[in-house]
């Protein structure tokens, strides 16, 4: 499975492996042609990305993924084609910045109060980036011998429940998507089936995303199995919404979600790059 769009990647500028620019020579080798940065509620990449990528002869897309509240949990929205210097969506981004460095701090002193090295994991974040998340202190922690693997470092320290869980205030799911449209992007839902809802909630979820403003959700996704696309796709065709696809890709080292390995949309779904807002239409079907 292979295909020239992914429209949801990550940099060093939030918790990627790969700088900007080495992300898009990255993409480029695995055959993506039309890509978005979406890095976690930062646009900090985005200038050196696009750069590269117009030396590449590829699309690039300006992108960011916001975190959200809905219903009190944490929702994912990508913003694609946005102005990263629109006023609206860099006071969002600062608040968000502040939030998840007020965040940072509270995971570190509790892991250090549980016996892991929060305050080293922290102090190499801050050496790696300025917009620490959950997985910059799951590496870490498995890195510095406190767990096996992030995965591990998640279900012992960081996940819900964990003696490191810090809830987040991150701004209402009508906020977030409207910093998108004030700064004329298109907002799209992110890997909707990773949200634990019912089948009715996940709808409920996806109505007023639409009613909104959101145009689309992703319906192939990194490590998406065919059911799971599948499901997906009703969603978007029960809601009205477009689908889009993105792999998800942070780091190389994990085989199996590199850029563009991407099962194709399917054909009843309408592509969200076939909007009139999208900047390029690509030739390709995804």
């Amino acid at each position: 499975m292979s295909s020239p769009i992914d429209l949801h990647l990550h940099s060093t500028a939030s918790d990627g492996t790969l700088d900007p620019r080495a992300l898009v020579r990255h993409a480029h080798d695995c055959g993506v042609r039309t890509l978005a940065l979406t890095d976690h509620d930062t646009t900090a990449g985005v200038e050196s990305a696009a750069a590269e990528a117009t030396l590449l002869g590829m699309n690039f897309i300006a992108g960011i993924e916001l975190s959200a509240d809905w219903r009190g949990r944490c929702i994912h929205v990508l913003g694609l084609a946005i102005d990263p210097a629109a006023a609206g969506l860099e006071r969002g981004v600062q608040r968000l910045a502040g939030e998840r460095e007020r965040r940072a701090v509270e995971i570190a002193r509790r892991l250090d109060a549980a016996g892991a090295p929060g305050t080293e994991s922290l102090r190499r974040i801050r050496e790696q980036t300025s917009l620490p998340t959950r997985t910059h202190f799951a590496r870490l922690l498995s890195e510095l011998g406190a767990a096996r693997s992030m995965a591990e470092a998640f279900d012992r320290y960081l996940g819900q429940g964990c003696p490191a869980a810090v809830r987040s205030d991150w701004p209402a799911l009508a906020e977030a998507v409207s910093w998108i449209l004030d700064a004329g992007g298109i907002a799209v839902l992110a890997h909707p089936l990773r949200y634990k809802f019912s089948a009715g909630a996940r709808r409920e979820l996806a109505r007023e995303f639409k009613t909104l403003g959101g145009a689309a959700a992703e319906v192939v996704c990194g490590g998406a199995s065919p059911a799971q696309i599948e499901q997906a796709a009703s969603l978007v065709l029960r809601t009205g919404l477009a689908g889009s696809v993105g792999s998800d890709f942070h780091d190389p080292r994990i085989p199996w979600n590199r850029p563009g390995r991407l099962a194709k949309l399917p054909v009843a779904v309408q592509p969200v790059w076939a909007s009139a807002a999208f900047p390029v239409a690509p030739a390709e079907r995804a």
